[in-house]
Formats: C-alpha cells, sequence, structure tokens
C-alpha cells in the first residue's frame, strides 16, 4: 500500500500535431483528482523559438499512482494567445510480480485539439 503513495517515473507524451509550429511556450500541470486543492503537484514549463515546438514533445514525470487532472496551456508565437488543454488520467502500477506491466508505453495526450 505505501508502494501507491510513492511516486513513480512515467513517461509521458504532449500530442501537438502540425500546429506546434505556431507554439512558443507549452505548461504542463498536474493537479491530484484525491484533493480539493487547485494548486499544482507538479508544473513543467517549455519555451520555444518560432517554428521549432516538436509535434510530440516528450516528457518524464515522477508522480505517485492515482487520478489527476491535466491542464496544458500553450501559448503562441503570434499575438501572444493562450489555448487550453484539459484531460484526466488514471495512473497506476502493476505490481512487479504481475509482470505485465514490462511493455508499458508513454501516456499519449492529444493536446492538438486545442490547437485546431
Amino acid at each position: 500500500m505505501v508502494d501507491q503513495e510513492l511516486p513513480h517515473d512515467r513517461a509521458v507524451i504532449l500530442d501537438l500535431g502540425t500546429g506546434a509550429a505556431i507554439l512558443s511556450d507549452v505548461e504542463l500541470s498536474w493537479v491530484s483528482a484525491r484533493t480539493p486543492a487547485d494548486e499544482a503537484f507538479l508544473t513543467t514549463r517549455w519555451h520555444f523559438a518560432e517554428g521549432t515546438a516538436p509535434s510530440r514533445l516528450p516528457a518524464e514525470v515522477r508522480l505517485p499512482d492515482g487520478e489527476w487532472e491535466v491542464d496544458v496551456d500553450l501559448s503562441t508565437v503570434n499575438a501572444g494567445e493562450t489555448r487550453h488543454w484539459h484531460g484526466r488520467v488514471n495512473l497506476s502500477r502493476t505490481p512487479w510480480w504481475k509482470r505485465d506491466n514490462l511493455r508499458e508505453g508513454p501516456v499519449i495526450f492529444p493536446v492538438r485539439e486545442a490547437l485546431r
């Protein structure tokens, strides 16, 4: 039971799609769905020169198991417009003795939806 409360390394990918070329800043925030606080448990920011943001942005996060509210703020190069993407993900870890977590892939967030 204590293992679930400890943070684990997790791979995530922000799928920005072809709209990534217009981005200057990306901010990824994780808020625990278990607590009513609006304060983010973890926030990561990236800054890009014009036209250099990748279409798929990989990240490593260290989070405990559980449900998480994921907020992504996307700032565009021109006019400084900010777009927002929100999602919810349940991060769970398979016990080591089951051995079915050996091929777990990254969690992919379809952030490209906010860039349409």
